[in-house]
């Protein structure tokens, strides 16, 4: 009944908000990469943040029973009028987060290009972090008790910057991407890893004609004293003129 309601929440919002719920699109000129990969949320991560949600929802029951113990001892219906719009909230806030949340993991995509990753993420404002294999650091994997539990982890790519200020003062990092409930995530970092090194030695070129166009180190205190030598022949040339 939940997925019903939520499938027919998206019916509706999705075609106002002009959101794509299908498979986002491969980017121009990737699509036929080697190692091309499109991937999605494990539904364990999905268990694991409506955890959270039954989580908040026990914390929330108490307050609920105090207000309408209250309400009910005041016997006064003004009191009960004032109360009831704080529980009607309450109860809707949870309703929000749950659909918010299940909608947030519907539109969660990863794509693993030969050049590139992007995370897209969000419910209502849709995010897009794209890094280059040029430009990454760090590639970990992680994993906390929980995500052990619900069986999946964390697989996180940082570039340089990343710990600089996070974009737009919401938590997120246009320096990190984080791809969140892999169940395979050791064996896409290695992906990663392998995709990261190809591209860096592509444009390498034959070993051989690195060494024979290096550029040739010269020491400046070298040529300093090539220069005072230069100038002490001279003059002892002058000078010797002079003598004779």
């Amino acid at each position: 009944m939940l997925n019903s309601f939520i499938d027919w929440i998206k019916e509706l919002v999705f075609p106002l908000l002009k959101i794509e719920s299908t498979t986002p699109k491969i980017p121009h000129g990737h699509e036929r990469d080697t190692n091309l990969q499109v991937l999605r949320a494990d539904k364990s991560y999905l268990r694991y943040l409506q955890f959270w949600l039954w989580v908040y929802a026990a914390g929330l029951l108490p307050g609920i029973i105090v207000l309408s113990i209250v309400g009910i001892m005041a016997l006064s219906p003004m009191v009960e009028l004032i109360l009831f719009p704080i529980k009607i909230f309450l109860i809707a806030k949870l309703l929000v987060m749950v659909v918010v949340t299940r909608i947030s993991f519907d539109l969660r995509w990863y794509i693993i290009t030969d050049t590139s990753i992007t995370v897209r993420q969000g419910a209502w404002t849709i995010r897009e972090i794209t890094v280059s294999y040029q430009n990454i650091q760090n590639v970990s994997v992680s994993q906390g008790p929980l995500e052990r539990y619900f069986g999946f982890a964390n697989l996180q790519i940082d570039t340089a910057g990343s710990g600089g200020a996070h974009a737009h003062g919401k938590g997120e990092n246009p320096n990190r991407a984080v791809l969140r409930g892999i169940i395979n995530a050791p064996q896409i970092r290695d992906t990663i890893l392998d995709n990261l090194r190809a591209f860096r030695n592509s444009g390498l070129g034959d070993p051989d004609d690195v060494a024979a166009h290096a550029p040739t180190t010269v020491n400046p205190r070298r040529g300093l004293l090539q220069e005072i030598a230069t100038e002490a022949k001279t003059l002892h040339h002058v000078a010797s003129r002079y003598v004779d």
